[in-house]
């Protein structure tokens, strides 16, 4: 099964390095409602994914799947806009953020806070929580 892995903390280069990003929560009240990244990989529209965070040191732990959904997928190409406009407010809402600004952080916002993007936005439908915790 393909899969997606959701950061449970904030990377090493972000402001916020090392605390929870509260991505799994997000996704499963409904709230993250995707996920953007550099490409789409072997994912494609219709595709049913396992949802998984590291069960500790990412790359030197568990796997552990805690949905299954199927996904859409869009290329998204955001090309030096402001992390305050009102779209890519939205865009950062959607996307797990609680402010424009961790977002814009997280994908490394050029000089003056302009966000760019050139990638796949991976919309989350019919997500089913996994109550078992699945290793792999």
């Amino acid at each position: 099964m393909k899969y997606i892995m959701c950061a449970k903390t904030y990377p090493a280069y972000h402001p916020k390095a090392g605390q929870p990003t509260g991505f799994r929560e997000s996704i499963l009240s409904g709230r993250k409602v995707h996920t953007l990244r550099q490409s789409a990989g072997n994912r494609k529209t219709g595709d049913t994914v396992s949802l998984r965070e590291w069960e500790g040191r990412p790359y030197a732990s568990k796997q552990v799947e805690f949905a299954r959904c199927r996904i859409t997928v869009e290329v998204l190409r955001i090309n030096g806009v402001p992390a305050w406009d009102p779209g890519v407010v939205n865009l950062a809402h959607c996307d797990g953020f609680d402010d424009p600004q961790d977002f814009a952080n997280w994908f490394r916002a050029q000089p003056a806070g302009l966000v760019y993007f050139d990638g796949a936005c991976i919309y989350f439908e019919d997500v089913e929580a996994n109550v078992k915790g699945e290793r792999s």
